[in-house]
């Protein structure tokens, strides 16, 4: 049985060890940029750290996050640079239990605010956006738990904004 995050409070991680964890990684973690959806996430870096439950080297790092919300299917950092976005859409399936912790929270997720250290939960199966006007990079830990949400599964979606 798959032991649950507790749904009444979100997980809450030292950003301090947050910190120390992030600068630790290596140059060599990042890949290049995310290309594939340009007009949807234009700029967008990762850096992987789980891949289909098998670790790699850099996962260490944030062991005292990811023993948080075992078992993890995938979990990667997610930069998203200075005055940049991730536009609407609806990512591809199918869906993980999808949660992220913010280690450097700038701009918004769905127009909110996050808080550095908080983890909160992504329904990604549904409409979501990041907007970072900032002159900071925006860099969030991604978690999918190696628990599968009963939603259809569907293409990756773009979502057109009305001007």
């Amino acid at each position: 049985m798959t032991p649950p995050v507790s749904k009444l409070l979100p997980p809450i991680f030292d950003l301090t060890e947050l910190s120390a964890a992030l600068s630790k990684l290596p140059p060599a973690a990042w890949a290049q940029p995310v290309t594939e959806h340009d007009e949807v996430n234009p700029g967008y870096h990762f850096a992987s750290l789980v891949q289909g439950c098998r670790r790699k080297g850099a996962a260490d790092l944030f062991e005292f996050v990811l023993a948080e919300f075992a078992p993890v299917w995938t979990a990667w950092i997610a930069k998203v640079p200075a005055h940049g976005f991730i536009g609407p859409h609806i990512d591809e399936g199918p869906y993980h239990e999808r949660w992220h912790v913010p280690i450097v929270a700038t701009g918004t997720f769905d127009n909110l605010p996050c808080q550095a250290g908080v983890a909160f939960p992504v329904a990604h199966w549904e409409p979501h956006r990041v907007d970072n006007p900032t002159d900071i990079d925006r860099i969030h830990l991604v978690i999918d738990r190696d628990v599968w949400v009963e939603v259809p599964s569907a293409p990756f979606q773009r979502i057109e904004v009305e001007a």
